[in-house]
């Protein structure tokens, strides 16, 4: 991390908690324990209090958790507790230890099993509270540290565009285009893929979440090349559109459909934009071109250290619950997708990374949105 956004990220933390009536918080969701501790391992937990933060790892991962406790703990209060027997044996310690009224558990990142083993162990104190989104809430609005990861992740995977879409050639093998290894991200500077590469051609480009087979491009294919980066443990997420060699009438018209219907969403983003709004700039483009029914998924999503995070970028009818309908804020980071999908034809999607700013919005993924021609 560039510099330190783990007291601000923690005070808003305990707000929250604050609002929800609980003491302390139980976080198991991965991306969430990094997010308040700076800690990146594939098993922890941290229990959250008003003062500390205890971190549970095993013996893995304790030399860099004390390592992070001793560089940067003061600053958050971190403690580090290494597991001995199991997790759940480890978490209910600290919580007996802590002396909580009440404790808030991630509901949405828990096992029954591990909430029913810590209810019979810990008895009637605390009372286990259950909890969603609550630490998501806050991951929504990036911090300054934040932003500069995902503006280079942004920039470094928009610079892959040109030579990934020069690779879509006729005769190539779906599975054989980059980025789907690795070693192409990795040139780049990326540290890994933010999930596996969709490339789609032919009639399989109507396919919105088609991985790479062995299908050999062929001309006049409409390509869909959808791939992601992870820098500094945050990911971007980008897609463009290729023809393989001149692209027929119904080609161009989609793509021409797709990329109004994407430029209309971006200039919607704005503070104050209901998550609705800008998924309807889009959709209604596309209603006006006749592709309404070939639109068939959302808008967009956040991003983040995950590749889908809220906000959610959808119609308001699929955005049910309280605050699903999201207003947008600066700092907010989404993705802006459109795509139209035709059956046994083919299919048009272009992606781009925007930051919501104080003035409107910014583009992190500044890379050529043409169809382009290989």
């Amino acid at each position: 991390m560039h510099s330190d956004g783990r007291p601000g990220r923690l005070a808003r933390a305990r707000a929250r908690m604050a609002a929800f009536g609980i003491d302390a918080l139980l976080v198991t969701h991965l991306p969430n324990v990094r997010y308040l501790t700076g800690m990146r391992a594939s098993a922890a937990a941290a229990v959250v209090g008003a003062e500390a933060v205890v971190l549970i790892t095993d013996a893995r991962y304790t030399t860099t958790a004390r390592t992070l406790a001793e560089t940067a703990g003061a600053a958050i209060g971190l403690a580090v507790m290494e597991v001995q027997g199991t997790y759940e044996q480890a978490i209910r310690d600290v919580v007996r230890a802590g002396g909580f009224a009440r404790l808030g558990v991630e509901a949405d990142h828990i096992s029954l099993a591990r909430w029913q083993w810590l209810r019979e162990s810990l008895g009637d104190r605390p009372e286990l509270v259950s909890t969603t989104g609550l630490i998501e809430a806050g991951r929504m609005i990036k911090d300054g540290d934040e932003l500069v990861s995902l503006r280079t992740a942004g920039r470094l995977l928009a610079g892959m565009v040109p030579a990934a879409l020069r690779e879509a050639r006729a005769g190539r093998k779906e599975r054989e285009l980059p980025p789907d290894n690795e070693s192409p991200l990795a040139a780049a500077g990326i540290e890994d893929r933010a999930f596996e590469t969709i490339v789609a051609s032919g009639p399989r480009s109507a396919l919105p979440h088609a991985r790479p087979g062995s299908r050999r491009l062929a001309p006049g294919d409409m390509v869909v090349l959808d791939f992601g980066g992870v820098y500094d443990g945050y990911c971007v997420d980008l897609t463009r559109t290729a023809s393989v060699g001149p692209p027929g009438g119904e080609a161009v018209r989609l793509h021409a459909a797709v990329l109004a219907a994407q430029t209309a969403a971006i200039a919607a983003v704005r503070p104050g934009a209901q998550a609705s709004a800008v998924d309807e700039a889009a959709r209604g483009v596309l209603r006006e071109r006749g592709l309404a029914e070939a639109f068939q998924h959302g808008t967009g999503h956040g991003l983040g250290l995950e590749v889908h995070e809220a906000p959610r970028i959808a119609p308001a009818a699929r955005l049910q619950g309280p605050g699903a309908d999201v207003m947008l804020e600066a700092g907010m980071v989404i993705t802006i997708e459109p795509g139209v999908y035709i059956p046994g034809a083919g299919g048009v999607r272009l992606e781009d990374d925007v930051l919501v700013t104080e003035s409107g919005s910014e583009l992190l993924t500044d890379a050529p949105r043409a169809l382009a021609v290989c």
